[in-house]
């Protein structure tokens, strides 16, 4: 059978650029992956005419919810504010909410990309969305808020903020949370053994030689499919398209710095309690040999969190990233009781 890769997924460019893993067989037929470049293209620097939002500043904030107790919501990469909304729905008589949408995602500007000068390690855009969430709590007054992060990018701010902040925040929850971008073919794994070696292979290999130029037909052909988002195909889909429908420049800056990044080696340091949402992801793939899911939402964590005892690990059967509309019931309980612990 023939296995799909995922540009999220990557393992590293080493002698050629990128690894050829070829589709799935569905339905008694060869899936061959679009992978078209465009030498034309520069993905790195912002289009023309685009109209950028300052660094340091939010797409947008939802405020919604009458409990005392504040939670701040961090959505994962491509989603905006309200793929939160039948969360919170579910928690608006408990807490008072605040979800938010990182620049360039959910219709919103994002900032300036770099002159090419600033290495993905310096995390320009996701420390730009970390400085704004400061701000916010600055501005509206928050006090010891709850930090729920998301995903791919939406786990980095919420547990760096943690981190930051040890002692004006009360608890972090991490839903379907990515620690890292995993490799384990051993042949590759040398590029991503250290953060200085991660950070080096997405500057000179994965940026410049691969994604600068990739065109918006083979990023969608290879990027995730909505089965990885929810059980349901229905809301997958849907859940696809919005995670989809931001600019490739804008998934492209984000997903390299998600990609520099190994937030696992400061998880033994963190000192606010914290609760993991694993998804089961049951039935998600072709060949569980390629589960690229896995290694981001279970995976990557292993070593990292299991000598914490700040650290809570669940996993919620039957659910895949977004996990609160495959078992909104589970989910739900699963905060409200630790949270209760915590206070």
């Amino acid at each position: 059978m023939i296995k799909r890769a995922r540009f999220a997924a990557w393992t590293v460019m080493a002698a050629c650029l990128f690894i050829v893993a070829p589709a799935p067989l569905l339905f008694g037929q060869q899936c061959i992956r679009i992978m078209k470049q465009d030498s034309t293209l520069n993905n790195l620097v912002d289009p023309p005419g685009y109209q950028t939002a300052p660094l340091g500043t939010l797409g947008e904030v939802v405020h919604t919810g009458t409990g005392n107790q504040a939670m701040i919501l961090v959505p994962g990469l491509g989603f905006g504010a309200h793929v939160f909304d039948e969360f919170m729905a579910g928690l608006s008589d408990q807490y008072r909410m605040y979800a938010v949408t990182l620049p360039g995602f959910g219709g919103t500007a994002a900032p300036p990309c770099s002159d090419g000068k600033i290495s993905f390690g310096e995390q320009t855009w996701t420390s730009g969305g970390l400085a704004a969430i400061e701000k916010l709590i600055e501005e509206e007054k928050i006090e010891n808020p709850i930090l729920v992060g998301h995903w791919l990018g939406g786990t980095q701010i919420a547990v760096r903020l943690a981190l930051k902040h040890p002692g004006k925040i009360k608890g972090v929850v991490l839903l379907s949370g990515a620690a890292k971008m995993l490799v384990t073919d051993t042949a590759y794994a040398t590029y991503y053994g250290t953060p200085e070696r991660r950070v080096s292979s997405i500057d000179k290999y994965l940026a410049p030689l691969w994604f600068k130029t990739v065109t918006r037909e083979t990023w969608d052909d290879n990027n995730f499919l909505p089965g990885d988002y929810a059980v349901n195909p229905i809301r997958g889909l849907r859940l696809w398209r919005e995670a989809a429908s931001p600019k490739l420049h804008v998934w492209i800056r984000y997903l390299c710095e998600f990609n520099a990044q190994d937030i696992s080696v400061e998880m033994p340091k963190l000192a606010v309690p914290t609760l993991l949402l694993k998804p089961g992801l049951e039935g998600n793939f072709f060949d569980p040999g390629q589960n690229y899911m896995e290694l981001f939402c279970l995976k990557s964590w292993e070593g990292s969190v299991e000598k914490n005892p700040k650290i809570t690990v669940k996993t919620i059967p039957n659910s895949r990233a977004c996990l609160w509309f495959d078992q909104p019931e589970e989910v739900n309980r699963a905060v409200v009781d630790f949270l209760k612990s915590v206070d």
